[in-house]
């Protein structure tokens, strides 16, 4: 979504019911700030940040009207704490976490539910796993996440959205945010980044993780 004014502007005249907010690009690869592209941190930005509050000015006007709606902001578990060599796209989650917090109180005495779902990894193209490479431990399959995603819609500020990653988040409690980063990022992050370029080594970066 290089340009947010394209987006259609009879969107603003529809009677949704529903907004589920979840487009987001990621990097290719992990590495510091400098080593990565050239104005990629702005367009991390730009499309998982901009794109989100875009579709809520030409969404949310009309389910105040008609004071009725779900909004449903689609974040990660790495927006919850600070992710080294990812830099700017756990800090965008983060920002749609807080962004969403400030609205479902602005918005608690209507009938407009709004909510973040935080996932944790789901075996989608975005980490590179196929469906067939889930294990509901750490890795869920979309259908598993979706089945439970659905039946919270509306019902909680903020969820994992999911049972498995609630296990995820009360194993860092348990543990202590130090060693589960150290854990999450080394093994889980730069792994599957690793395993992404298996062929191509010389495409990631992952030296310093």
């Amino acid at each position: 979504m290089d340009n947010l004014e394209k987006l259609p502007e009879d969107l603003g005249i529809l009677d949704v019911g529903i907004l589920v907010n979840c487009v987001e690009i990621r990097p290719d690869k992990i590495g510091t700030f400098s080593e990565q592209p050239d104005g990629l941190a702005s367009k991390l930005v730009k499309v998982n940040c901009l794109s989100y509050i875009k579709m809520l000015e030409m969404i949310l006007p009309g389910m105040v009207q008609r004071n009725i709606g779900i909004i449903v902001n689609i974040s990660s578990m790495l927006g919850w704490r600070p992710v080294s060599y990812m830099s700017t796209y756990p800090a965008t989650k983060a920002a749609i976490n807080f962004y969403t917090d400030n609205l479902y109180d602005e918005f608690k005495n209507t009938n407009i539910k709004i909510q973040c779902l935080i996932p944790s990894l789901v075996a989608t193209k975005t980490i590179s796993n196929e469906p067939k490479e889930a294990a509901p431990i750490c890795v869920v399959h979309p259908e598993t996440y979706a089945k439970y995603a659905v039946r919270i819609i509306g019902k909680f500020r903020i969820s994992t959205g999911c049972f498995y990653h609630d296990l995820h988040f009360s194993l860092q409690k348990l543990i202590g945010f130090w060693l589960f980063k150290r854990i999450f990022v080394e093994v889980g992050i730069c792994g599957l980044f690793k395993r992404r370029v298996g062929k191509n080594p010389d495409d990631l970066l992952y030296a310093k993780c």
